[in-house]
């Protein structure tokens, strides 16, 4: 995957070797290069390019997991949906077009019919390759995922639209994470505050710990410790808080944040920083040591896109 992702490491990425790094990574709105921080020194950030590999998944090994890996279990006995992020490479804005064409007209209304809804469609503003495309595909149950692609696939509209030339491919190579949504989130939310907003951008932040112990601490912090709370009075409006059960960069956790602007966005995340709550949760040991990096990208939704 020839995506520029910009990340805070150290070596080793702790609260020893590195505690700027670690009080910036978890607190800072800017995980990427593209806004100015004049503080970061290089020691803190490096750029690293992923390797692009063919989507897999085992969908025995999800089938079989334990009922509370999946998320099935929270307070509100809401349904939690299952969230399947994809990210598609593309080699020029030409192709993006056609790939953009094709989502539009055959796959997001294919997949509606299915039951997924609402899905986003972004394109890169700040801090991925600039061709890519990105989609949020909601599920309602895991048996949706399993099987939601392969019924699109046999209808007339997928198999005609999608059965192109190897010289003409709509993308290169497309990559997918499977998450459960949060028990203090547990479904996709398309905010009030910024819906209908033609300059709205979308934040997609994934969380990477150092083992699943402090993964899962980081995602008790945004449920019961409130975290989540925190980030709705002040402005940083949720998409959705996922907990990702299969794909790259694992353990991690993946949420998304909406805003009017990017001004507002700024603005906001500097009211997160000094929040007395947030300042106070911040400081529980608990939670110490629980991220280890942070990527952040800034997106923007195509003018067919649900969220």
């Amino acid at each position: 995957m020839k995506m520029f992702e910009l990340l805070l490491r150290s070596s080793p990425f702790d609260e020893a070797h590195c505690p700027e790094a670690l009080e910036w990574a978890i607190e800072s709105p800017h995980g990427h290069a593209n806004l100015h921080y004049p503080h970061l020194t290089p020691s803190l950030i490096s750029c690293r390019i992923p390797s692009m590999n063919r989507r897999k998944f085992v969908a025995a090994a999800v089938a079989a997991a334990p009922v509370t890996l999946l998320g099935n279990h929270h307070e509100k006995n809401e349904p939690t949906q299952y969230l399947e992020w994809i990210q598609f490479e593309v080699l020029n804005n030409s192709r993006r077009g056609a790939l953009e064409n094709f989502l539009k007209s055959v796959v997001v209304p294919g997949l509606n019919k299915l039951g997924c809804q609402p899905i986003g469609v972004f394109r890169p503003k700040y801090g991925a390759h600039g061709s890519n495309v990105f989609m949020l595909v909601p599920h309602s149950t895991i048996e949706s995922f399993l099987t939601a692609w392969d019924e699109l696939a046999e209808t007339p509209e997928y198999q005609a639209a999608a059965n192109t030339e190897m010289n003409e491919p709509l993308y290169e190579r497309m990559e997918s994470s499977l998450m459960s949504g949060f028990s203090h989130m547990p479904t996709v939310e398309v905010p009030e505050a910024i819906k209908g907003e033609k300059g709205r951008i979308f934040e997609i932040r994934t969380y990477e710990s150092h083992n699943r112990l402090k993964g899962k601490l980081k995602v008790e912090m945004f449920n019961e410790g409130g975290e989540i709370e925190i980030f709705r009075d002040v402005g940083l409006h949720p998409v959705f808080f996922g907990k990702t059960l299969s794909g790259p960069l694992m353990p991690n956790l993946i949420y998304m944040l909406g805003f009017k602007n990017m001004e507002e966005r700024d603005k906001n995340w500097k009211q997160f920083s000094a929040s007395p709550a947030w300042k106070k949760l911040r400081a529980n040991d608990r939670y110490a040591g629980t991220v280890s990096t942070i990527t952040d990208n800034i997106l923007v939704p195509t003018n067919f896109s649900q969220i």
